[in-house]
């Protein structure tokens, strides 16, 4: 088991620009406080058709935790073959062996893709590390939550603080809990029809996207809708101005769901019916 004291010199370490590379080998083992595990697994609303996978699972608190209470099934990834092997036993003894399993791994060399729910207590530039991984592997929709340490400029979906009283590392009395949704990837153009009491007709659809903020031009024969919005999962919401068709209107606000490179949904104004659906043109 790694010290606190080491593991605030591998913070600080961070803090001072020691390269991520020499501090992905050794991520420190610092336990999670219970009541911040709790709170992972509350903000994560994991429940019993999840698939928890914890990077750098330690002693497998959190993997257990959320089997013995949420009765979801888990993976835990740890470097240490005696944390393995301490988190197996512990699995046995509180009865969840049949839900969870605890692998030796790098957890930069692990298969994420079937998780439904990511949790870690890394460090900060191990978090950016993984960033590219999560977002390009990751389904859109699953969540993915840090413990005190965030993702750069990705901005969480949510977050919360925990007051604790069993840390052993700074902040000793409070840890930050972040939720990030892994967006849908909707950057490029898409050809389809925009459907509403006029009629129906051939758009167009650039979309621009950083992170979970999207904007998008929706282009017509002879005009242009544009406008911006925020993506959760596999869910759009997106908001349109129309004035340059129609002066004076309110945007149009459709809700889109993104699905194996289509996309479709609708917006309502009053008693009137937008549709929009189209495919994604590939390059």
């Amino acid at each position: 088991m790694t010290s606190a004291f080491n593991a605030i010199m591998l913070i600080l370490g961070v803090a001072l620009g020691m390269p991520s590379a020499a501090l992905a080998d050794e991520v420190p083992y610092v336990t999670t406080p219970t009541a911040v595990v709790d709170a992972m697994l509350s903000i994560a609303r994991v429940g019993d058709k999840d698939y928890l996978f914890d990077l750098g699972s330690g002693d497998g608190r959190i993997v257990i935790a959320a089997a013995k209470q949420f009765h979801a099934r888990g993976v835990g990834i740890e470097y240490d073959g005696t944390l393995v092997a301490q988190s197996r036993e512990s699995a046995a003894r509180e009865g969840v062996s049949d839900r969870v399993e605890f692998l030796q791994q790098d957890i930069f060399a692990s298969n994420l893709l079937n998780a439904t729910v990511l949790t870690m207590y890394l460090l900060p530039e191990v978090n950016l590390d993984l960033r590219p991984q999560i977002l390009f592997e990751l389904r859109p929709g699953t969540r993915v939550v840090s413990h005190d340490w965030d993702m750069g400029d990705w901005e969480p979906d949510d977050r919360r603080v925990v007051t604790t009283s069993e840390k052993t590392v700074w902040p000793l009395t409070e840890s930050r809990v972040y939720l990030w949704i892994v967006p849908a990837r909707i950057a490029g153009y898409w050809r389809g029809t925009l459907k509403g009491p006029d009629g129906e007709e051939p758009v167009v659809i650039e979309f621009a996207q950083r992170f979970q903020n999207a904007s998008a031009t929706v282009w017509h024969r002879r005009w242009a809708m544009a406008g911006s919005g925020r993506i959760r999962g596999n869910i759009v919401s997106l908001g349109l101005d129309r004035s340059s068709r129609k002066p004076g209107s309110a945007p149009l606000r459709f809700t889109l769901r993104v699905d194996e490179g289509r996309i479709e949904g609708e917006a309502l104004d009053g008693r009137e019916r937008f549709l929009l659906r189209a495919i994604r043109l590939v390059d």
